[in-house]
């Protein structure tokens, strides 16, 4: 079990408890009720889990609306590559391809395959989290708006879609000014296990 430093706790709190909105305040309630009951009980539906049942209703859900998946995994391999780039330049092409296919795999070769038991890199929601927020303070370059909107013409609303509620309960709490730069990066590093 890993516990956060004592002040990104008292950071947390004293938003909770001084600076939080009745919207804001709600949010956090039903985000503790629901990691309450899901740790309480292991929320076995026909059979499956919380995790199993959540993947069969995102997948119904992909069908019915027709979500554009080959639009999301397009941005989020981007992500991973950039941060692969960076973080590694020394890895070959082979080697690239290989982490590529290990973080982001293609979903026709993963139906053969044993579903995996790993999500988004935490890297990888970490700079959707950047872009957004860019976004939103309108510091985002517009030839990266133009790259995003073409790979992906709602972006931003498929990136609020996937990113946890906690993760969305700071974004709009640092948007609306209640949290400061650096509580709010603390946070968002925390919430990612980063």
């Amino acid at each position: 079990m890993s516990y956060m430093p004592r002040k990104e706790l008292e950071g947390i709190l004293d938003y909770i408890m001084n600076r939080a909105d009745e919207a804001e305040f709600e949010v956090i309630v039903k985000a503790c009720q629901r990691r309450a009951k899901d740790r309480n009980s292991f929320g076995k539906i026909n059979g499956k889990g919380p995790g199993a049942t959540s993947r069969m209703v995102a997948e119904g859900i992909q069908e019915q609306m027709g979500f554009s998946m080959n639009g999301i995994r397009s941005t989020v391999r981007g992500l991973v590559e950039d941060i692969i780039r960076k973080n590694a330049p020394e890895v070959s092409e082979e080697e690239l391809a290989d982490l590529m296919e290990a973080y982001v795999p293609d979903p026709a070769a993963a139906k053969d395959k044993p579903a995996p038991a790993s999500k988004l890199p935490p890297e990888a929601l970490l700079s959707m989290v950047r872009q957004f927020v860019e976004f939103s303070e309108q510091r985002m370059p517009p030839s990266r708006q133009r790259e995003l909107w073409e790979q992906m013409p709602r972006w931003q609303d498929e990136y609020w879609a996937i990113f946890p509620a906690e993760v969305k309960a700071l974004i709009k709490a640092y948007l609306d000014g209640k949290l400061n730069g650096d509580t709010f990066a603390t946070g968002i590093l925390s919430i990612l296990g980063l």
